[in-house]
């Protein structure tokens, strides 16, 4: 079966443009005929192939709606296809109305569900594509569906915490960052000229803000175009896997935030194991999935070792504990999961414990860096303009003086 990107006709001449599984190009035009579209071209793609850049991109929250409802649906006894129809119509966003129309067409073509939303990754992730599959296999769609819910609603809750956590201390940092460049940039280059004119030595501090103000002024472009290089420059080694490999350990090591990371990583390689193997995927595949969706290179790759040990025999718990990477007490929970033989459970228990311990640590880390970034900017702007009043006193002195 191939992937075939498509441009088609209605029979009232309204264009439609989706992706559908075919054999061929014949099966794929036979394919459409039966929904009453005419093909009007068709390009195949490779499965995994690249996504379109300026596709739109579903919000989570639209994705949950969609979810609860198809769950309630399916609960219900309405049919898959029937169900895919209903929630099209009552869709108020025109491009996720698309997708799951998109999706409709090709479970009529025969596709299963879950190999139709696969169709959509930009849209249904991975996880969501697997749980449905497992619900599937094993003739529990709806609980399928409901563990989505669940899991799609940590996930909101989880970035709203940390959106509302971060953006007072964003807004701050901008707001200060702004008036010392309007400082450096206008204010103090006025006062400077008049410094310089004064037959008056100035002090220590108003010379260091004045070597620094012109040194800015003479190689600031410099300094940008630098800067955007290294960025670029750090871009790209990202995307090497050894790069990122050692970005991301970096990151674990920053001091107060990388513990906050650290526990975000756990966290979610607790939610994804749970979601999957409470709905039915088997270990190592499950471990497979969490890899690719782990963000922190370093945690994926405990999570890759930890499968290949599983194949291999081994413990889960072991091949944690061995890479030093997971807190003593998730290996305890763990450990405590596969002797007793209710592993999903355990899991479940460690989400809890994050989902709780999440926001708490969140804002402990901004609660400890919010006055450190207040006081070093208030330092900067408090110090330059010190600088200027102690430079102005000394030649108002001067003048009176004389």
């Amino acid at each position: 079966m191939g992937r075939f990107n498509y441009n088609a006709i209605d029979d009232y001449g309204k264009k439609v443009r989706g992706t559908l599984l075919a054999s061929d190009e014949k099966s794929l035009r036979d394919a459409l005929a039966t929904m009453g579209l005419h093909l009007l071209n068709a390009r195949e793609q490779a499965l995994g192939g690249a996504l379109p850049i300026f596709r739109k991109r579903i919000k989570r929250a639209d994705l949950i709606q969609f979810t609860f409802h198809m769950k309630t649906l399916v609960a219900a006894g309405v049919p898959v296809v029937a169900a895919l129809g209903d929630l099209a119509e009552q869709s108020e966003n025109p491009a996720f109305r698309d997708v799951i129309q998109d999706v409709r067409r090709n479970l009529q073509s025969g596709a299963g569900l879950s190999d139709s939303f696969a169709l959509h990754p930009e849209t249904f992730p991975e996880i969501y594509v697997s749980i449905v599959r497992a619900g599937e296999t094993t003739g529990n769609l709806d609980g399928a569906l409901a563990d989505l819910v669940r899991f799609l609603t940590w996930q909101e809750d989880l970035s709203s915490t940390i959106k509302q956590a971060t953006y007072y201390p964003v807004t701050v940092v901008s707001a200060v960052a702004g008036l010392i460049f309007i400082l450096f940039a206008f204010v103090f280059p006025r006062f400077i000229l008049v410094f310089k004119a004064a037959a008056v030595e100035l002090p220590l501090p108003t010379r260091i803000v004045i070597a620094v103000s012109e040194f800015f002024r003479d190689h600031g472009l410099k300094l940008l175009a630098a800067a955007a290089l290294a960025f670029l420059l750090l871009k790209l080694y990202q995307r090497t896997e050894n790069g990122r490999l050692r970005v991301d350990g970096w990151k674990l090591k920053i001091p107060v935030i990388g513990k906050l990371i650290r526990a975000i990583e756990v966290s979610q390689f607790s939610h994804y194991l749970a979601s999957l193997f409470r709905s039915g995927v088997e270990m190592t595949q499950s471990l497979w999935v969490v890899e690719r969706l782990i963000g922190n290179r370093v945690i994926a790759a405990v999570v890759r070792n930890a499968r290949d040990e599983l194949m291999a025999g081994g413990a889960l718990s072991t091949a944690l504990r061995k890479s030093g990477e997971f807190p003593p007490m998730v290996l305890r929970m763990v450990s405590a999961g596969e002797t007793s033989g209710n592993l999903d459970q355990t899991l479940e228990n460690v989400s809890h414990y994050y989902d709780e311990e999440i926001p708490r640590a969140v804002k402990k880390t901004f609660a400890i860096l919010e006055p450190v970034i207040v006081l070093v900017l208030a330092t900067v702007v408090l110090g330059a303009a010190l600088s200027f009043f102690m430079a102005l006193y000394k030649m108002v002195g001067a003048m009176g003086g004389k």
